[in-house]
């Protein structure tokens, strides 16, 4: 690491990465690529003109606006405020109000798209969330819309609070699934239309793409995305306990999950994302009745975390092949506490915003208070150490947001454990006979590849030694469609076991695993048992054993 700055940012720095970087962003400025773009705006420059004086009247109609002073300004959004690197968005009267960031503190606000609502019926809207390009809003019927926010221009002044839109097109949608090709079919006989999860304590839009460029892998190697992105919509459950998550590519919707930290005991009061870093916190009081909270965040969607069977990725931490991802990604990092003292307290009020390229360019904030009773935000950079107070007094913070003098002192609640430890296995195969307790550690039955995040298969043996062997999971094809929820299993032996000079671990890579260090094997979970057995085609043939205790 470089420096204390960076003390929780959980992977390396390769310098060498940023020259691949650079030569996969910037491929846009080569011969070819410049042509074809300038082909391109030919052809596309009368349609542009054709819309944009169609677009014109409703624009210059529209002339509904509200006050600066009607709409507290947004420093930390909520589920009816929100903000993108461009613009603060708004939900008031069921309508959705914007203006840029850019525009002059008493800059008015004006209805997004024309009308402020998602389509011509006028469907009145509850919460909103944005990210990037993407803007997500949902109506009374809880159904989510989305649409592109960057074809949306405006003009504004640093001296004048009047401001102008420019350019307006905003085309809404709910159909969810847009796998090109597919999704005209799939969609036919499976219903397209996003729900939020029931009684969803957060909705989060997350946009990663040109504003954040890449992402890095835990071996320190970079990975371009700037012309496609990644949007992923997390959301919190009920009780706080369970993350799920929707990609435009995947027909299974929020049937995706993170697991969460502390074995998914963690319960979070809200969620918040920006570019695929999550941000959750949760606040309580001690015996002595002051307030305490706990955040985590981390850097997790369906391609970091190496559930993407398009994307090629390996487990051996050494590759150092450019564009090959290393998983698992990142795990959940506990963040460092907001000291409170005197009038200092917190709202449950988070954000997370981009600032630049790759992860460790966010910016977490916490709505509060500071010692001296001051309205404001806390903000730090992902994986800094030290929180910094932000002054709004042009903010005032409701009462009802801060914690409540009626909780009681129980400390930090904790929900049901979802990773688990299995013991007593057993193992079967060819030639081995040696004692040796067998554990299959924090085993989880929920979740996507988080099953694999921490999961390890432990041998211990009577003479003292562990060999602790990684069980990654990544999704198959069928999952993209939905059809099928199966993991593609993988037992990985880290590489340093093998210049061991233990006999036992050596009989074991030798007799049981032929002295491979991946191998591909499939998982039975059952109520009775659990199996962890050799692929049909492999010439090691084992199979280890558990109680399924928890069932």
């Amino acid at each position: 690491m470089d420096s204390g700055r960076d003390r929780l940012r959980p992977y390396p720095i390769d310098r060498v990465q940023d020259i691949i970087v650079n030569k996969i962003v910037f491929a846009k400025k080569d011969l070819i690529p410049r042509i074809t773009s300038f082909l391109f705006s030919i052809v596309k420059f009368p349609i542009i003109f054709i819309c944009r004086r169609l677009n014109k009247t409703s624009i210059i109609q529209n002339v509904e606006e509200k006050n600066a002073n009607e709409i507290i300004p947004i420093s930390v959004c909520t589920p009816t405020d929100a903000m993108d690197s461009k613009y603060y968005y708004a939900v008031r009267d069921g309508k959705i109000w914007f203006k840029p960031i850019a525009a002059h503190l008493d800059a008015p606000w004006k209805l997004f798209g024309g009308n402020g609502f998602i389509d011509n019926t006028k469907k009145p809207l509850v919460s909103l969330s944005a990210d990037g390009d993407n803007i997500l809003a949902v109506d009374k019927n809880q159904v989510i819309h989305y649409a592109k926010s960057n074809e949306v221009v405006c003009e504004v002044s640093f001296d004048c609070p009047q401001w102008k839109i420019i350019q307006s097109r905003v085309k809404w949608t709910e159909k969810w699934f847009n796998m090109d090709g597919v999704s005209v079919i799939v969609n036919i006989f499976r219903n397209p239309v996003l729900k939020p999860v029931k009684n969803a304590r957060s909705v989060a839009m997350s946009h990663k793409g040109h504003d954040t460029m890449y992402y890095t892998d835990m071996a320190g190697k970079k990975h371009p995305d700037p012309y496609v992105g990644v949007t992923t919509i997390y959301t919190l459950s009920e009780d706080g306990t369970r993350i799920y998550f929707a990609d435009p590519w995947l027909r299974n919707k929020f049937e995706n999950e993170l697991t969460g930290p502390e074995d998914g005991q963690f319960i979070a009061e809200t969620l918040a994302a920006s570019a695929s870093m999550v941000f959750l916190i949760q606040r309580a009081r001690n015996e002595n009745g002051k307030e305490i909270h706990k955040m985590y965040t981390r850097f997790g969607d369906f391609d970091s975390i190496g559930s993407n069977p398009a994307l090629k990725a390996t487990y051996n931490i050494k590759n150092r092949i450019p564009l090959i991802r290393i998983i698992p990604g990142e795990d959940w990092i506990e963040q460092p506490i907001i000291p409170l003292s005197k009038q200092a307290r917190l709202t449950k009020n988070i954000s997370v915003l981009q600032t630049g390229w790759g992860q460790n360019n966010r910016q977490l904030r916490v709505q509060g208070h500071n010692e001296n009773g001051r309205s404001g935000y806390y903000y730090k950079n992902v994986y800094d150490i030290i929180w910094t107070f932000e002054i709004t007094d042009h903010i005032i913070i409701a009462e009802e947001e801060f914690l409540s003098n009626s909780v009681p002192h129980t400390g930090f609640k904790q929900g049901p454990k979802v990773a688990k430890d299995y013991e007593n296995g057993k193992l079967e195969s060819n030639g081995v006979n040696i004692p040796m307790k067998i554990t299959l550690e924090k085993f989880c039955k929920t979740g996507l590849n988080e099953r694999g995040l921490n999961t390890k298969l432990v041998l211990r043996f009577e003479n003292g030694f562990e060999l602790s062997i990684p069980l990654y999971a990544r999704r198959g094809w069928l999952s993209l469609l939905g059809i099928s929820h199966k993991n593609i299993w993988k037992l990985v032996i880290p590489l340093e076991y093998y210049e061991e000079e233990d006999i036992l671990v050596k009989q074991i890579l030798y007799t049981v695993f032929h002295n491979k260090a991946r191998h591909s094997v499939n998982v039975y979970e059952g109520k009775e048992e659990i199996r962890i057995t050799n692929v049909y085609y492999s010439s090691c043939k084992f199979k280890f054993t558990f109680k399924n205790k928890y069932e």
